[in-house]
């Protein structure tokens, strides 16, 4: 495993062109990187997510929190919940809850929910866990996350975009993302349009003296120090990823942003899975792990140290920003430049066609055999063939009688 950007095969879009040209019946499998250089809406028309912005929230929820914790961590809990529920209400939000339940608690799922003005039914997951763990304050992980999260719900609010985004903070992320996966599994279950998803899991913490950070086994280190952001997406979400480093290198060009695109689901590579994307992923969507790579540079990790003094605030904003910029690009690029975003249309959306939702491929059902469209262009094409065949046959046999 490598981080992406090696490669490049740049016949490939003439290539699946063509097969749609031929297969009409099947454009809606191909998959064709669609590359937009600029936003539909500049990202200056978003107001700049401040170090002091993210510390103030940060400030207030550090602390040991945990649902599964003692009485004290759980009314920590219920208050970093309430101040979670009463910003997102008062950014004008529709704010709800979805109880998730563990090991005999039960703590909510909040979501403050910003309607689109054109196709609200797609939506995009800003998403973060709330709760910690009895060992330490959590203050990079994860109010750092839910900070970002806060802080991109109150610059989108003041001006929606054509799609909806729900800003999620997850219950029991700590007891193996519980909340998360009770959310994915309703969104699949009921058939959600969802564009993508983020998890913001720990992005507060640097480290710039070389060897301070590590990597997990099979990934070659590409800078001995922990002065980057860490963008992760599994093999369904190469649209996502793409969109993310293009729109963070135009809004916050001085953030380091390393991509890694894991085959699969990263099964072979279990530390990228440890956060609240997965469930998103085991599920169909596009969804990516954002983070400063927790334990494999911050030594506070599920310590007491864990502490609002040990983060880079400049670092937390700049990936607060970066993220926000990714959520404006993916819900307003508009290629055709009809005014509406393709997000809402049937264009392809940074490379992927309207939405990640699981669907049966239209060469298959579920009992293995094929489609009606196959056969018929199958039984057109073989047709086609031997008309051809026929054809030159006909043309060779005149051919030698002259």
């Amino acid at each position: 495993m490598r981080f992406r950007g090696l490669l490049r095969f740049p016949f490939l879009p003439q290539l699946l062109v063509a097969a749609a040209i031929i297969a009409p019946g099947n454009v809606a499998s191909v998959r064709v990187d669609a590359n937009v250089n600029s936003p539909a809406v500049p990202h200056a028309a978003y107001s700049t997510i401040t170090p002091d912005d993210i510390g103030a929230h940060i400030a207030a929820m550090q602390g040991p929190r945990s649902g599964t914790g003692s009485e004290t961590q759980r009314a920590k809990l219920n208050e970093v919940a309430g101040y979670i529920r009463n910003l997102l209400t008062g950014y004008g939000l529709n704010v709800s809850e979805d109880p998730v339940t563990f090991a005999g608690q039960t703590f909510p799922n909040i979501v403050g929910s910003l309607r689109g003005t054109t196709c609200p039914e797609k939506t995009f997951i800003v998403g973060t866990h709330y709760d910690g763990v009895s060992a330490g304050p959590g203050a990079d992980d994860d109010a750092s996350g839910v900070a970002a999260m806060l802080e991109i719900a109150r610059m989108l609010s003041a001006q929606p975009l054509q799609a909806s985004v729900d800003f999620a903070a997850f219950s029991f992320e700590e007891a193996g993302m519980v909340g998360s996966t009770q959310m994915a599994e309703v969104a699949r279950s009921t058939g959600r349009d969802l564009v993508g998803m983020f998890s913001l899991e720990m992005v507060g913490y640097t480290c710039d003296v070389p060897g301070c950070q590590s990597y997990p086994a099979g990934i070659e280190p590409p800078r001995p120090t922990g002065d980057f952001l860490s963008i992760i997406g599994n093999a369904n979400s190469t649209s996502l990823l793409n969109g993310f480093a293009s729109a963070s290198a135009a809004a916050v060009p001085g953030l380091i942003v390393l991509p890694l695109e894991v085959p699969g689901n990263g099964e072979t590579l279990p530390d990228v899975r440890r956060s609240d994307h997965a469930p998103f992923w085991d599920r169909g969507y596009q969804a990516l792990l954002v983070t400063d790579t927790a334990n494999l540079r911050n030594p506070n990790y599920h310590q007491a140290g864990d502490t609002l003094d040990t983060l880079n605030l400049q670092f937390a904003a700049d990936v607060s920003n970066a993220a926000l910029a990714t959520v404006v690009d993916t819900l307003t690029a508009d290629t055709n430049g009809d005014g509406r975003a393709d997000v809402c249309g049937t264009a392809a959306v940074g490379g992927k066609v309207e939405s990640p939702q699981p669907q049966i491929s239209s060469e298959s059902k579920k009992d293995g055999s094929s489609s009606p469209d196959v056969l018929v262009f199958v039984i057109l094409a073989a047709g086609g063939i031997a008309a051809l065949a026929l054809a030159g046959g006909l043309y060779v046999t005149v051919r030698s009688r002259r």
